[in-house]
């Protein structure tokens, strides 16, 4: 068993090796910094290398964009502390970058495809969802001074999280990634956290785009507006080049049954001529777990995959020709 899944992965390794042209990891360290400080223009320039452009606004103040930054003062919880990170570290290096809610990064290079990005709470957005402050309340709070949402577990279901957003061709991708800086949805409290270290969001699901934004949620809103402060950070920011990388021309009306599913799903296509593919499922890391080789044959196709033995969690199909692939999303229960 051994010998055949090193087979495997090492196809699956020969095969990404031929349509990967190019990594680009963005560490924030080829930018100069003195210590304890971040990036400010008042001409509001934009910044960036390899390819990799991070939207920069400045109108007096920092009103939009991405900002690298060194900043380790994880002890200011106010407005005062927008750029440091609750770590007080980069992942890697001595920068790392602080984003706003809305924030945009583009690529020069169409093909590019985000593999992912390590991320953490800033320390305003993590005291502020610890302790609460004027404008927002404490997360979990079991006083009922919350307004807009219910007391439904013995404490307010609080959550923040971030939403990654694709674009191709000025339009945006139908599929997004979401990602929880903090959780209290669960009953009771043993559940309840906010992201404190660094963390690693999977972007691969998002294919190829030419621009991707930031999009800020949270359970705790005032007349419309979020009342959460609306900044992450972020690091060893990674893209890769996917020439030659597009959906299956072959096929059509792909889908997945049941997502979310607990013991079988069912991949279900249409197929214009017959070809062989190959099937990968992997999980949010971007470890292989399963292999699978598949006749396709011209018309409706439906292949049984048995996920019994999987985790609960998220994973992720690819199905691959010799020249191109496409992925799809689905939920282990």
């Amino acid at each position: 068993m051994q010998k055949i899944f090193t087979k495997l992965t090492l196809g699956l390794s020969l095969l990404m090796i031929a349509k990967i042209q190019a990594q680009t990891i963005e560490t924030f360290d080829t930018y100069s910094l003195s210590p304890n400080s971040y990036y400010q223009d008042n001409n509001g320039t934009d910044f960036g290398t390899a390819g990799i452009n991070f939207q920069y606004d400045w109108q007096g103040y920092w009103a939009s964009g991405t900002s690298y930054t060194n900043m380790n003062d994880t002890t200011n919880g106010t407005y005062t502390n927008l750029y440091g990170c609750i770590t007080g570290t980069a992942f890697s290096g001595n920068n790392y970058a602080t984003a706003q809610r809305g924030a945009l990064i583009t690529f020069t290079n169409n093909t590019t495809a985000v593999s992912g990005f390590y991320i953490t709470n800033t320390t305003y957005a993590w005291k502020v969802i610890k302790s609460g402050n004027m404008f927002s309340r404490r997360f979990g709070d079991t006083t009922g001074t919350g307004s807009g949402t219910s007391i439904a577990q013995g404490h307010y279901p609080d959550w923040f999280k971030i939403l990654v957003r694709g674009y191709r061709g000025g339009n945006m991708l139908t599929d997004s990634v979401d990602y929880y800086l903090a959780d209290y949805r669960a009953a009771g409290t043993v559940n309840d956290y906010v992201i404190k270290n660094w963390q690693f969001v999977n972007c691969i699901s998002l294919g190829q785009v030419d621009s991707i934004s930031f999009e800020m949620k949270s359970s705790d809103n005032s007349f419309g507006f979020m009342n959460t402060p609306a900044f992450f950070s972020m690091d060893n920011f990674v893209t890769v080049s996917t020439v030659g990388v597009d959906e299956l021309t072959n096929l059509s009306q792909l889908s997945l049954f049941p997502n979310p599913a607990s013991q079988n799903v069912f991949l279900n296509y249409e197929a214009k001529h017959e070809s062989e593919v190959t099937i990968h499922i992997f999980d949010v890391t971007g470890k292989v777990i399963q292999t699978i080789q598949s006749q396709v044959l011209t018309g409706n196709n439906k292949l049984k995959l048995n996920t019994e033995a999987l985790e609960s969690g998220i994973y992720f199909i690819e199905i691959t020709n010799e020249h191109n692939s496409k992925k799809i999303k689905f939920i282990k229960l």
